[in-house]
């Protein structure tokens, strides 16, 4: 590519993307109107030349970009996952010189170099690798299988809802009631108990109805339907609404409302457990296409901070680490989350109506061994639901999840809760936060199953406008952690790389162009939860999105001691940028490459019999845990940090190791990294150590979340 700037006019001449009718177009938008020397800044430096050698110059820079362009669509063809079609890029509505920079800014694909054909990051301070969607490597962990069945069968269910009224689907009747029987149905309204996530209470009171009836007249939020043929019970069901509450109305009354002329947004984010990057290309295909086609930028270089879901979700809610929150608001793992400062109470102060919605409830993130809310966190809050559907009608249970209330799938009721809850809020403003994990947190292919309700979803969202006045985001939090896949190279680097994407109205791109143009450019840096903290922080004060406000701000970071480890993605992520400036511990850190290490090494084995030594210490505590041996050294890989060298040192002041061993007794399989330092040998577990099998019932002597990964009950 040769790149000409003129005082305010630039001229790219490209190897692809562009026709060569469209390119000479371009290129004739300004004739040789300028002085007798020009300019030319290309990445080298800036010199003159006089006009006379202008059409040399250009003809040569046309003959190598197009010798380019056959290295390009080679490397396209062979290496496609590394970047998007610019068939998809055009798709986004951008103006010409946007793609200009679009297509300067685009990934670069690089040769083949040992195993790895390229990078999806790519700067000084960070290169993570890019790896086929379907290496023949892992093949073998995504054949087809057949979609699960729920135990109870797969007959449409009797009774369903729409956003005001509960009616009988004729089309399921036949499997309950003879035709010339009626329906015998009624409901009734329950609510979360008091101070209590765990527990709801029923009304007394249940409501006859035999075809259809409205409940929006009694402000039912949860409602259980039970319908009887010959008095005894044949089917029960549940259902959420979404009634406006009057004491949240009075709260958000006078509040601005989303669209272009205020700048502000919905916000709804999709969240899906335990989702790589690539695992959502290799098994969700149409959600990714219809979000390719609206023009959503995917974060390429999204980094996790710590193991499982909880330590990676709250820098998302709260912009702090799990250790802070310990040492903030929640003090004890007994304690519940109240006094915690979530992203959800910013918006509520700002006159948003606030919602968050969970499934899989036995195992939601401020729930799993923890003691959750003693008060409804948000506005709507979707637990009691959960709790009440899934203890009831819950079925087709495998590892940790119901993938079943009754005959629909438990991530579709999740879905159409967000559905109903974007149809209600849509001309006001709303933050809703979704997460699931029923279909997605124990089997890696298992996400495909979701596809199609997913790009359903987005699509009618899509078609009913409800995008056009909202911030989409659709997201994950860590690749799978445990199983086959996760024992393979790939599998390992997939851990720590969840996939982002984020969808902007068309308006609001054009409105402000400058953070539009921001974020594109740092879809290929190194980004990480801290940061879409802020970027969501940001997206609630348009005022700040502002060209000058972006510069300020841009200036402050620039003139200050150093970058924040949050950085909003409507300003420039530094090219600089590491993970240990980003906030996140060199075992989960992708900016790397990693060489195979023997596992004879004697410092390998020392870095096993000290990663060991440490998981006995930390099960130390509980004497009902057996104390670990090394069965086996599995895998051992090493790299060195050279961000850490001084200038005048030859090698790395350390070395990190991340081992794979197996122990007994009870045959866990558990991977860290230990930090060798080269000068004294002093060792250093970073990071937290992974589990990668399951250990079922190994470690139920225990109520921790952190050592159940650990204990083997003696």
């Amino acid at each position: 590519m040769v790149d000409e700037k003129r005082h305010g006019q630039k001229i790219v001449l490209m190897g692809g993307g562009l026709g060569d009718e469209q390119r000479q177009r371009l290129l004739s938008q300004k004739d040789m109107e300028d002085d007798d020397e020009t300019p030319i800044l290309g990445g080298f430096g800036e010199k003159k030349i006089s006009n006379n050698l202008r059409p040399r110059k250009w003809l040569m820079g046309v003959l190598i970009c197009l010798s380019a362009l056959f290295v390009v669509i080679n490397s396209v063809f062979t290496y496609g996952q590394i970047t998007t079609t610019w068939t998809s890029r055009l798709s986004n509505h951008i103006s010409e010189n946007e793609l200009f920079e679009e297509m300067n800014s685009s990934v670069e694909i690089l040769p083949q170099v040992a195993t790895v054909p390229g990078f999806v990051v790519k700067t000084s301070g960070c290169r993570i690798p890019a790896f086929d969607v379907m290496d023949s490597s892992i093949e073998q962990f995504f054949k087809d299988t057949k979609p699960f069945k729920c135990d109870v069968g797969t007959h449409l269910p009797l009774v369903s809802s729409n956003m005001t009224t509960l009616f009988v689907d004729e089309n399921a009747k036949h499997h309950f009631y003879g035709d010339s029987e009626t329906v015998d149905c009624c409901w009734r309204k329950f609510w979360r108990t008091d101070q209590n996530d765990n527990s709801v209470t029923y009304d007394k009171t249940c409501q006859s109805f035999d075809n259809s009836t409205d409940v929006s007249g009694s402000l039912a939020e949860f409602v259980k339907v039970e319908c009887r043929k010959n008095g005894k019970e044949i089917y029960k069901d549940y259902f959420s609404f979404v009634p406006r509450k009057l004491q949240v109305e009075k709260r958000c009354n006078g509040s601005p409302h989303p669209g272009p002329e205020t700048g502000r947004l919905n916000i709804l984010i999709l969240g899906l457990d335990a989702v790589s990057r690539l695992n959502f290309h290799r098994t969700m295909p149409k959600t990714v296409q219809i979000l390719r086609d609206l023009g959503a930028v995917e974060m390429l270089g999204y980094n996790k901070v710590a193991d499982n879901t909880f330590p990676n979700m709250i820098p998302v809610l709260t912009g702090l680490s799990e250790k802070e929150l310990s040492q903030n608001c929640w003090t004890s793992k007994k304690k519940t989350f109240d006094d915690c400062r979530f992203l959800w109470n910013n918006y509520s102060e700002a006159g948003y109506r606030t919602v968050l919605g969970e499934d899989a409830c036995d195992m939601s993130i401020f729930n799993y061994l923890k003691s959750g809310f003693k008060n409804p966190p948000t506005d709507y809050y979707l637990r009691p639901f959960c709790v009440a559907s899934e203890k009831d009608i819950g079925n087709t249970h495998k590892l940790n999840a119901d993938l079943c209330v009754g005959t629909r799938k438990t991530f579709d009721n999740l879905l159409g809760y967000g559905d109903k809850i974007a149809k209600e809020f849509s001309d006001d403003s709303y933050f809703a936060f979704f997460w699931q994990a029923s279909l997605t947190h124990d089997f890696v292919h298992y996400p495909k199953f979701g596809d199609e309700s997913y790009s359903k979803f987005i699509r009618e969202s899509s078609e009913n406008g409800i995008i056009d006045k909202t911030a989409l985001i659709v997201m994950s939090d860590h690749g799978i952690r445990w199983g086959g896949f996760r024992q393979t190279y790939q599998g390992h680097v997939e851990e720590s790389l969840p996939f982002v994407f984020i969808l902007l109205p068309i308006w609001w791109r054009q409105k402000y162009p400058g953070a539009w143009a921001t974020l594109r450019k740092n879809s290929k840096s190194l980004t990480t939860p801290f940061d879409l903290h802020e970027t969501l922080l940001h997206l609630l004060n348009p005022g700040e999105l502002e060209e000058d406000a972006l510069n300020v701000r841009n200036e402050k970071i620039e003139d200050g001691e150093g970058t924040p480890r949050g950085l909003s993605w409507f300003i420039p992520v530094p090219d600089s940028r590491t993970c240990l400036m980003a906030g996140i511990p060199g075992h989960w850190c992708m900016c790397h490459l990693s060489q195979n290490t023997s596992l004879t090494d004697p410092i390998v084995k020392k870095a096993v019999e000290y990663l060991v030594e440490q998981l006995n210490n930390m099960i130390a505590d509980y004497p009902q845990c057996a104390k670990l041996k090394v069965k086996s050294i599995i895998d051992a890989k090493s790299w060195a940090d050279k961000s850490r060298m001084k200038p005048k040192e030859k090698s790395a002041p350390s070395i990190d190791y991340t081992v794979t061993v197996q122990t007994a007794p009870g045959d866990a399989i558990f991977e860290g990294t230990v930090r060798h330092k080269t000068k004294d040998s002093k060792q250093k577990l970073v990071g937290s150590v992974s589990r990668l099998n399951l250990y079922g019932e190994q470690s139920a002597c225990v109520d921790d979340f952190k050592m159940r990964l650990y204990c083997y009950c003696r």
